[in-house]
This record gives structure tokens, sequence and C-alpha cells, in this order.
């Protein structure tokens, strides 16, 4: 019986224009995912860079509040609570202060005690010895015996009085000799011409830091800003806004991109020649001044003047008022002409 042959199959691999498409659009699809995750991996790592690190000049449009950091609470009550172990550290300063001033005071009367009764000792011997060569002169005068003792009991007497006089007393104020510099808050004043007026500085400064945020984009192209705020009082203030100044930015142009600014220096300018209150007025009761110095905590606040040659002697007696009711007292002599500035280069007041 004849069996019928297969046809043989050719072992030869034949080309499939089908499979290539499938493995070229495989490729592709891989590599556009490859981009897509490369794209959005960076986009996030400049996007966190820019929020922790720089600052936008146009602001973000996301801030972080301070409340919404779970520690805010426990934040805040540490700060009240160094606040009031401040306040308590500062009151048992007062009071040792006192204490050392109050023994000095004792020690000095003592002395001065223990000097009237060498004093008084001294005359009593003196009295004694004048009282024995008066009575050397009555025997050699031939006085009386009776005259005699009525001499010596006025001599007694005399003693009795200068030992049952009190020693004189004398009021001592203590002042620190050496000044510190001011860490709390500060009023100021200007003395000058014999006059004292009040600078709203808070004032000012609020008003100042409302519109520094305005300035961002004007810092664009250049380093600095300059502008007044309104009037406040008898002033008004000129302040300056900075750029700050990177490793790299050393042309005349800052360089496009972030960066970070603030106020560094302002300075005070008066709108009037006539202003403020003389000495009498600005002791009397009820005056602009007392109104102001009154009501402070002494342990909060200190008293700081700006003072003009001609304004000393003001000076002087505001602030022996000011000492006789514990408050702190700064000084800053200004020469004639010279403004009332300040700068972020600048020096601290000090308080004695």
């Amino acid at each position: 019986m004849l069996r019928r042959r297969r046809p043989k199959r050719d072992e030869s691999t034949h080309f499939s224009f089908d499979s290539f498409l499938d493995l070229v659009t495989n490729v592709v699809g891989i590599i556009i995912r490859l981009i897509l995750v490369t794209w959005v991996g960076a986009r996030s790592y400049h996007t966190s860079m820019h929020w922790l690190n720089l600052e936008s000049p146009a602001g973000a449009s996301m801030e972080l509040k301070a409340s919404d950091d779970p520690l805010h609470a426990r934040v805040e009550q540490s700060k009240n609570d160094l606040d009031d172990a401040k306040t308590k550290l500062l009151k048992q300063l007062k009071d040792l202060e006192l204490a050392e001033q109050s023994s000095k005071d004792v020690a000095r009367q003592l002395v001065l005690v223990i000097g009237r009764r060498n004093e008084l000792e001294h005359k009593e011997k003196t009295l004694q010895s004048k009282g024995a060569v008066h009575g050397v002169q009555v025997q050699q005068a031939s006085l009386t015996v009776a005259q005699v003792r009525q001499r010596s009991k006025q001599l007694l007497d005399e003693l009795k009085k200068l030992e049952a006089e009190p020693a004189p007393k004398k009021e001592l104020k203590y002042h620190a000799p050496l000044s510190r510099a001011v860490d709390t808050e500060e009023l100021f004043f200007e003395c000058q011409a014999g006059r004292v007026t009040y600078i709203d500085v808070p004032a000012f400064m609020r008003e100042v830091k409302g519109s520094i945020d305005d300035l961002g984009d004007e810092l664009k192209t250049s380093w600095r800003v300059e502008r007044r705020t309104s009037p406040i009082g008898a002033y008004r203030l000129r302040f300056a806004v900075e750029r700050e100044r990177g490793i790299m930015d050393a042309g005349p142009t800052p360089a496009p991109g972030s960066y970070r600014y603030g106020l560094s220096e302002w300075v005070v300018e008066p709108l009037t020649n006539e202003r403020g209150e003389t000495k009498e007025q600005a002791l009397r009761a009820n005056s602009a001044f007392r109104r102001l110095v009154d009501p402070i905590d002494a342990r909060l606040t200190t008293v700081t003047f700006w003072v003009y040659p001609d304004s000393f002697e003001l000076f002087r007696e505001l602030r022996n008022h000011l000492y006789e009711r514990g408050h702190d007292v700064a000084g800053r002599p200004l020469p004639p002409g010279a403004p009332i500035a300040a700068s972020r280069h600048g020096s601290a007041s000090r308080g004695q």
C-alpha cells in the first residue's frame, strides 16, 4: 500500500512586518513613559527646592501658617513660660539691686555714726580737760565750791544734749556706673532746642512692614529702593529697602532670579521746627511726656533720648525724673544738624 508523502516545510524564518510594528510601538511607548516620569520628578524637585530655600519675588501662592504646626500650641506655651520666667528674673534682679543699695546705705550710715561717736568722745575728753582746767582756775581764783558744781552740771547737761542729738542723715541715690545694651522695648524722644518730643518709631515700623512687600518687584532690577512714610506726630520716616547680595552678585545690575530683601536703614525727618514740650511743660502732671512714661513697666521698657548739645540740661532733668521712678534711661548724643537715624549695621542703645 502506497503512503502519501507530506510536502517538506521550509525551515527558514520569514520576516513579519506586523511583529516589527509591534516591537517599534512598544519601544516608543516605553521611551515616552520614561520622559514623562523624568519630567514630573524634575518639576517636583524644583518646586520643593524653591519653597525651602528661596523667596519668590512675586510671593508664593500658598503660605504655611505657624498655627498649622502640630507643636504650635506647645511652642506658644513655652514662649509664655519663658516670658514669665524673664519677668520674675528681672524682678528678682531689681530686688537684689535694691538690697545691695540698702546694705551700702546702712554701711555708710554706720561709718557716720561711728565717726560721730568718736567725735563726741573726743569732745567729752576735751570738756573734761577743760573742766579740770577750769577747776584749777576756779581754785586759783578762790571760787566757791557751789560755783564749781554748777559749772560742772552745765557741762554735763551740754554733753547729754550732744549725745541725745540724732546723727545727721543724708539721702543717697545710687545709679549703676556701667551701662548695658538695651534688650527691651524702647520709647524714643528727641531733645532739641530745649524741648522734648516723642518719636513714634513703632508706628513707623508697622507702616514700613506693611509696604515692604510691595517693593519686591522694584528690586528685580535695582539693589536699593527708598520711600517715605506718612506723617505721624511731628515727624515722618524715610527708609531704604535693599536686596541681599549673593556671592556671585558683583555687578551694578542684579541678576534675574529669586532673592531676599529687607529694611536696611531709616532716617527721622521733622516736619516743623516748633515741636515738643519745654522742661516745665514736660514735668508737669498730665503732660504729653508724663502720659507716655508714667504708665510703662520699668522692667520691660527703656526710655531712649536723642540729645543735641543745646538740650543736655533738659535731658538731665528728665533723666532724674525717670530715675526716681526706677526707669532705665539711654542717652544718644548727636552733633548739631545730624539726623536721627538707624541702620542694620548700627549700634544698640545702652541703658543705665
